[in-house]
């Protein structure tokens, strides 16, 4: 077996598992010793089967990441930029959440964590911004959110 069919059954048995971008499958390969033209004739045929797409994993990372965890748009950015993500994409695929749906999101985690915690108290109020701020949310938002409590308390 070649260099490129080892490197390719690699990067299969990689991406089996769970979806993987581009700069995940060079890094797994550059692990195993590949070298630098090898990887790039594999991925290349791996994109071109549809087994490696940055932007489709983009767009189903924030999906899932934001509905399932509560992330806001700062964490899913940061979590793609690890991920070898490129910019572009990254504002693509955060371009479909809307303002409002992360507001509500973050209203939406916000009360989940709170549960029966009394929101004037000033250390519980600074519990949950740190919280939603850790979760990704901007400060304009967490302001929102807490507005939104106090005045529904």
């Amino acid at each position: 077996m070649g260099d490129y069919d080892a490197a390719i059954a690699i990067a299969g048995r990689y991406i089996e598992h769970a979806p993987r971008t581009r700069s995940e499958v060079e890094r797994r390969l550059q692990r195993a010793g590949f070298e630098a033209a090898v990887i790039e004739a594999a991925v290349k045929a791996l994109e071109r089967a549809g087994l490696v797409d940055d932007r489709a994993f983009a767009r189903a990372w924030v999906e899932s990441r934001s509905r399932s965890r509560g992330y806001g748009r700062i964490r899913l950015e940061t979590e793609l930029r690890r991920k070898g993500v490129d910019s572009e994409t990254i504002s693509e695929a955060l371009a479909v959440m809307e303002p409002d749906s992360e507001s509500n999101r973050a209203l939406t985690v916000a009360r989940s964590l709170l549960g029966s915690a009394d929101i004037a108290d000033r250390a519980v109020r600074q519990r949950l911004a740190g919280y939603l701020h850790r979760r990704g949310y901007s400060w304009d938002t967490i302001e929102q959110v807490i507005e939104a409590i106090v005045s529904n308390e």
